[in-house]
């Protein structure tokens, strides 16, 4: 009698698990529409790419639940997560932690959203958090880095564009303010670079007054061979500190508000759609360089998106050839995700790929070696 009992509680378990498997499942496969819908003619799809990393866990611990019950049911959310193989690694390093010969060619990259030089959810200077950023780009002494968020003084402790040419070693750089402020402050996004630079630009990617969600570019010379670097920083999602609260109190508690929900994601819509338009300016920027190129920065999305998924067509994601683990790059509560990218066209080889998990700007750094061909 007891066998009985026991063998109907897990059939109406399994029937349980049947009906979760089946519409995470399909939430899942709507993930991987969001790469290949453009938010402009079909925005809903994109709030999908959000989600992907968690749906991919749930539909893991499924896929672990029927190989425990030895179930042909296995197949629902093994299928489901082998559809999305191609999203798969662009999110996980499947891979152990190699590092590839480098000779002359190769040239260190990093970027990185500095907040302005304030620690992550704070609006007021410190000259200790800044000064251990510093320290952090020194100890990595890139060849090339683009910063988003710059912020700089004419003199004094924050004069930190004449700091990073002390720190690069080389006055090359182009610093290009969106904003300013009183006492001589300016705000906006830098590139700095031990080679020469021989030109410099700016693609507009907003019209807003005082928007650092822009594009800039310097092309270098190392040696007798010269590339492109673009320094991109696309549409930020703008939320407010009430929106922050109103996150992390529905994540702890699980109480939803319509009209805060509603706020928060009319915001992601409208930076979806701004993203979408601002990635096609830049492709059309870049299909005319004549020199190998970088795009690096923050894209402000995941790699389950249409933005970062139309950016990375035909380029390389360093990240995706050198990867290893559950890519990170967002220090902030939202979203906790890869934001943050380095790509190059094919005259570049990959021989590493890292972020430093330093919890100073609400970005963590991202770093890799090139070898130019």
């Amino acid at each position: 009698m007891r066998a009985k009992q026991k063998k109907r509680r897990l059939f109406f378990l399994d029937k349980i698990f049947l009906w979760l498997s089946i519409g995470f499942g399909l939430a899942l496969l709507v993930c991987y529409l969001a790469p290949v819908t453009d938010p402009r003619t079909f925005w809903p799809v994109a709030f999908f790419g959000l989600g992907y990393l968690p749906l991919l866990l749930v539909n893991f611990c499924l896929l672990l639940y029927w190989l425990i019950r030895r179930s042909r049911y296995i197949l629902v959310p093994l299928l489901c997560i082998g559809l999305g193989w191609n999203i798969l690694r662009d999110n996980v390093g499947l891979r152990t932690k190699k590092h590839q010969n480098t000779g002359s060619n190769a040239i260190k990259v990093m970027t990185y959203n500095a907040h302005n030089f304030k620690p992550y959810g704070q609006q007021v200077n410190d000259p200790v958090t800044k000064k251990r950023m510093l320290q952090l780009i020194s100890a990595q002494n890139p060849d090339i880095i683009g910063i988003d968020e710059f912020y700089t003084r004419r003199r004094g402790e924050y004069a930190i564009k004449d700091s990073m040419k002390k720190l690069m070693h080389s006055d090359e750089c182009y610093v290009e303010p969106f904003s300013f402020n009183t006492d001589h402050e300016a705000m906006g996004m830098a590139i700095f670079s031990k080679f020469p630079v021989v030109n410099k630009g700016i693609i507009m990617l907003s019209t807003e007054p005082n928007s650092s969600n822009q594009c800039i570019f310097v092309d270098v010379k190392k040696g007798d061979k010269t590339f492109r670097y673009y320094n991109v920083h696309l549409q930020s999602i703008r939320f407010d500190p009430i929106d922050y609260e109103y996150l992390s109190r529905v994540s702890k508690k699980g109480k939803p508000d319509v009209s805060s929900s509603r706020r928060i994601g009319s915001k992601l819509k409208r930076a979806f759609i701004k993203r979408s338009e601002q990635v096609v300016k830049i492709k059309a920027h870049a299909a005319q360089c004549p020199y190998p190129y970088i795009i690096a920065g923050d894209f402000n999305d995941t790699p389950a998106s249409y933005a970062v998924a139309q950016m990375t067509k035909g380029l390389k994601n360093t990240f995706r050839e050198k990867g290893v683990g559950f890519a990170r790059t967002y220090n902030g509560s939202f979203p906790n995700f890869q934001i943050d990218y380095i790509l190059v066209n094919s005259s570049f080889d990959v021989a590493d790929y890292y972020t430093l998990r330093k919890k100073l700007s609400d970005h963590y750094p991202v770093c890799s070696t090139l070898l130019l061909k």
